[in-house]
């Protein structure tokens, strides 16, 4: 009877138990479709996000103004993906890794921006017991908040609620329409000598990858150093992943400069260097 009650109350995705009472009835259809497959590839995760994508309507060459963006950040496919990412042996080991090198920093306060299920914020708690994270997340995850709802350590936040020792954003900036605007938002949140690590994939993989951002494939690490960053190095076996150091006040102006330069010669760089 417990067993039958239990089917009842959750769906299991891929060995992952989602509570159905925090699910709307739509979510609830879609993710029993999804349950009933075989944990798929990462390709048919990012071909499902264009197919929502398209289903939506959506355009990522024109402003996102006016779009419905937010419909498609709170669509359940970013329930299968955190589920998926969660489970998946290259995600797992970059989120180690992350976690790794962040331990060796002695940081305590934390920002995960855009950390959505919760995944690496566990990962961090894990390997350092006295760190404090706040999962700054736009689009909050129901089922991230509900797992998490109960840890002492990580609370989902709506902005920055003061400036922390390290500042993550995995997978963010390669999404929003200005991504050096929201750079300078996540420099403000970091204490002066304090860390920011920025994981991008500025690739066109998937449409929700806007392309306006793709400058910046060849030219971050030139471009940070507009926002007053000092660049440390990559974590160990996370290619794609720079950490930097807020050495002090950035100064607008110039960072605005560079980014404009940068808008300039990233397309040309990117033609030369895949």
């Amino acid at each position: 009877m417990a067993d039958n009650q239990k089917i009842t109350k959750d769906i299991l995705l891929w060995g992952v138990s989602l509570p159905l009472d925090i699910l709307s009835p739509s979510d609830i259809a879609y993710l029993k479709g999804i349950a009933k497959m075989a944990r798929p590839s990462v390709i048919w995760i990012w071909q499902e996000m264009d197919r929502i994508w398209d289903t939506l309507g959506l355009d990522n060459q024109a402003s996102l103004e006016g779009q419905s963006i937010g419909d498609f950040y709170s669509h359940p496919i970013w329930v299968v993906n955190g589920v998926f990412t969660a489970t998946d042996p290259d995600s797992i080991q970059h989120r180690n890794s992350i976690a790794l090198f962040v331990s060796r920093l002695g940081v305590k306060s934390i920002a995960d921006y855009g950390g959505g299920f919760g995944e690496l914020a566990q990962r961090l708690v894990e390997t350092d017991s006295k760190i404090k994270i706040h999962i700054v997340e736009p689009y909050p995850s129901t089922l991230g908040m509900e797992r998490l709802k109960n840890d002492g350590q990580i609370k989902y936040k709506n902005d920055f609620e003061n400036q922390y020792d390290c500042v993550i954003a995995q997978d963010v900036l390669e999404h929003v329409e200005s991504p050096i605007e929201l750079v300078n938002k996540l420099v403000s949140a970091t204490k002066v000598g304090g860390y920011l690590i920025f994981a991008n994939c500025f690739y066109p993989v998937i449409k929700c990858h806007l392309p306006s951002t793709f400058y910046l494939r060849h030219t971050f690490r030139w471009v940070m150093k507009g926002a007053g960053l000092e660049f440390v190095g990559k974590v160990e076996n996370v290619s794609h992943a720079m950490v930097f150091r807020r050495t002090g006040n950035s100064n607008y102006i110039i960072f605005k400069f560079v980014e404009s330069i940068a808008k300039f010669l990233g397309p040309i760089i990117n033609k030369v260097r895949l």
